[in-house]
This record gives C-alpha cells, sequence and structure tokens, in this order.
C-alpha cells in the first residue's frame, strides 16, 4: 500500500491478480494495524488471506464466509477478538486455516479443512485450544489439528491409542487395576490346583512342619520389606491396614487434566508449517525402562512369592488371606508406578536427560513414601 499508484495489482507490494481481479493477500509481518472490515467480502475470487503476524484486532468479519473460493486463511498473531462465525462453514476448499497468537472466545466451527500438501497436515487448522490459556476457559476447537497455548507452544489436538479404546485414562486405570487383580487371583487359583495335586500324590502321612510355617512367616516380611509401610497388610492391626491404603491412596494417578503437559511443537511466525522439538528418542526410553526394571523388578517378585506363600497348606485362613492380600496389593502399586511413571514421561519429558532425572525422582519419591 506504499505506492504512489492505485492499481492495486500492478503496485500494491502483497496483492496477487489474476485476470484483473485479486486472488491472493500476502501481507504477513507488515506492521499493519486497524481493523478488518466486512469489505473483505466483496473480494469474491480471494485464494489465499494472509494476514498473520501484524496488530490487526477487533472481530474476524463474518463476510470472510462469503469466500467460497479461500482456500487458505492465516489470521495468526494478531489481537483478533470475540468468536468465529458460523459464517465460515460455507467455505468449502480450504486447505489451511490458522487463528492462533490471537484472544478469540467461544467455540470454532468445525471447519471442513481438507491439506493437499502432506507436510501442513498437522499445521492444517491451528487455534489457541491449548494450555495455559490467556481466559480462564481457553477456546474450544474440536476439529482443529493443533492446539497453542499463552506461550506459544502448541501441541497436536488428537487422542493417543489409549484414549481411543477406553475413552479417558481414569477408565483405562480402573481396567489396568482390575486385570492386575485378575491375573493374581488366576495365579493363586492355579497354585491352589498344584498344590492340591501334590497333596494327593504325596504320603497322607506328609504335613508341613511347625518350622517350614515359621519360615513362611519370616520369608512372606522379608518379600514385602521389613521397613515399607506394607508390612502392615500383614498384620491384625486396623490401623496399620488405614496407614496402608492411604499410602496407597496418595500415588500419582492419572488423568485427563492438560494443565502439566508439556507443548513440544512450535507455530512459528515467519512460516505455516508447525515444528516438532521434542528430542526424547529410544534411548532415552530404554534408560527409562532398564532403571524402572532395576527399582521394579524386586517389588513385583516379591508380590508374586506372597501369592505362592498365600496358597500354602499349613497355615490359618486369614493369615492366608493377608497374604494374598499383600501380594495382590503389592504387585497393583508396583505395576500402577510403572504405568504412571509412562505416561507422566510422555506428558512432561522433552529431552533424554529430562527422562532419565524423572526415573530418578520418581525412584526415590516411591522409596521415600513407602518407608514409615
Amino acid at each position: 500500500w506504499t505506492h504512489e499508484y492505485n492499481d492495486p495489482c500492478l503496485y500494491w507490494p502483497g496483492v496477487t491478480c489474476r485476470d484483473g481481479v485479486v486472488t491472493e493477500l500476502t501481507l504477513e509481518n507488515n506492521g499493519l494495524s486497524g481493523r478488518l472490515t466486512a469489505h473483505i467480502g466483496e473480494l469474491s475470487s480471494l485464494e489465499i488471506l494472509d494476514l498473520s503476524d501484524n496488530v490487526i484486532k477487533g472481530s474476524i468479519p463474518a463476510e470472510i464466509g462469503s469466500l467460497t473460493n479461500l482456500t487458505y486463511l492465516r489470521l495468526s498473531y494478531n489481537v483478533f477478538t470475540g468468536t468465529v462465525s458460523d459464517e465460515l462453514l460455507d467455505l468449502t476448499r480450504l486447505q489451511l486455516v490458522q487463528l492462533h497468537g490471537n484472544r478469540l472466545t467461544g467455540t470454532i466451527p468445525d471447519l471442513n479443512v481438507t491439506p493437499k500438501d502432506e507436510s501442513l497436515y498437522g499445521s492444517s487448522f491451528v487455534s489457541d485450544c491449548g494450555e495455559p490459556s490467556v481466559f480462564e476457559d481457553p477456546i474450544q476447537c474440536e476439529g482443529c489439528t493443533m492446539c497453542c497455548n499463552s506461550q506459544e507452544d502448541c501441541q497436536p489436538n488428537e487422542q493417543d491409542q489409549v484414549q481411543q479404546e477406553f475413552g479417558t485414562y481414569v477408565e483405562f486405570t480402573w481396567v489396568y487395576f482390575v486385570g492386575i487383580m485378575g491375573i493374581c487371583c488366576l495365579l493363586a487359583v492355579a497354585l491352589c490346583l498344584y498344590n492340591q495335586y501334590r497333596k494327593r500324590s504325596m504320603p497322607s502321612s506328609s504335613v508341613r512342619s511347625q518350622a517350614a510355617i515359621a519360615r513362611d512367616i519370616d520369608h512372606a516380611l522379608d518379600n514385602i520389606g521389613i521397613e515399607s509401610v506394607y508390612q502392615f497388610f500383614l498384620s491384625n492391626s486396623w490401623l496399620g491396614w488405614t496407614i496402608t491404603l492411604s499410602t496407597m491412596a496418595v500415588q500419582p494417578n492419572a488423568s485427563d487434566e492438560k494443565t502439566d503437559l508439556v507443548f513440544t511443537w512450535k507455530c512459528p511466525r515467519d512460516t505455516a508449517e508447525c515444528d516438532d522439538r521434542d528430542d526424547l528418542d529410544w534411548e532415552g526410553w530404554t534408560v527409562f525402562a532398564i532403571l524402572m526394571f532395576i527399582h521394579l523388578s524386586r517389588d513385583v517378585i516379591s508380590g508374586f512369592k506372597l501369592i505362592m506363600l498365600s496358597t500354602k497348606s499349613g497355615h490359618k485362613l486369614h493369615r492366608r488371606l493377608r497374604y494374598f492380600i499383600g501380594g495382590m496389593l503389592l504387585n497393583v502399586v508396583t505395576l500402577f508406578t510403572l504405568f504412571a511413571s509412562i505416561l507422566y514421561n510422555q506428558a512432561i519429558a522433552s529431552t533424554n536427560t529430562e527422562i532419565i532425572a524423572n526415573s530418578v525422582i520418581i525412584r526415590e519419591y516411591s522409596s521415600v513414601r513407602q518407608l514409615y
């Protein structure tokens, strides 16, 4: 708009015409201010509208919805406010819509955005639907492919395999718990049947001695840990059981909150393509797996040993029940720690160093929490 001549097709920078009509407005990073008026709807042949990285304020005109030839709408990094009109649903040729970096509110319509360039698929529909937001309630955009937050960090707006199969992590957690307890019950039943088979094949006078039973009791305490709060599972104390169950209740929990999620993508001002800056790779996950195995394998083995002890003859029923419950809950707590650790690192670790540091912190936290 800086030339003295008035023909936009010939002299105005950022304006592209075909057959004498304007088809493209690419005016990104031009220091433009003011408002985008309803007159934009008069450019009926417009295919590309890129006003990104300016200081344009006010609402996004609903008249943009009349630009039926529009394929490229980039209004990111301005000061647009208000809601996005449903009139934009009339745009059926859209290949890219980027509205992030503004102060929009409400719910963005589920626009029909179909990119032809595969490299722009994740960047094809971007808004400020991430957290933290400048508003108490961030903008809602179910159809967006990418959500950015107030810190200009972004993350793909997609469900992982767990959410696709189970809906929420809370529901998957319950399935996870039930699965572990089911495996423990099946193991106990199988061992009981095996012990019954052995008992029938042994002489009828074969009875376990009191010394062997006493060794089982000491062995059970060694398995669960003399200094562990979980030793109360082997006691008759209701107070001890209360303390132990309370300890289990403060385990790291899995939820669908995204406030702690680290957004590793960037959708910069100078290009339409978003970039993933996550440096976490298989080497970091390998070290994580080794550390978790070293830390948790002993507890898993101890839990299964307690279940084995619960199937041995010679113990009173209430003691066998305590062995079984203690072993099952020890496995539940241990394997849930592994489950929560994986989710935790998927959410916040973005480098190999971070996942290793998180693994060590989780290990120390779990060790301290079990002591009394």
